[in-house]
């Protein structure tokens, strides 16, 4: 599994499980670990999946969470 899925899974399961928004942003900065293109490309995935129209839960609050994320990574 790439560091972009595991983002991405983690993002999803934190998105769903009704976590505190602040405290699932720092976990996924610390999964991240400074890697903005896994960030990005988990974003990237998801997008993807809204536009195809999936039933994922928790995809738009999953997004949101990663757009926080990129806020905080360096450029």
């Amino acid at each position: 599994m790439s560091n972009a899925e595991m983002i991405r899974e983690q993002a999803l399961a934190l998105a769903t499980s009704g976590a505190d928004r602040d405290q699932a942003i720092r976990e996924l900065e610390r999964s991240a670990a400074g890697r903005r293109v896994a960030v990005v490309r988990a974003r990237q995935q998801m997008e993807t999946s809204l536009g195809n129209q999936t039933e994922e839960p928790g995809i738009a609050s999953a997004i949101e969470l990663l757009d926080e994320v990129l806020v905080h990574l360096p450029a």
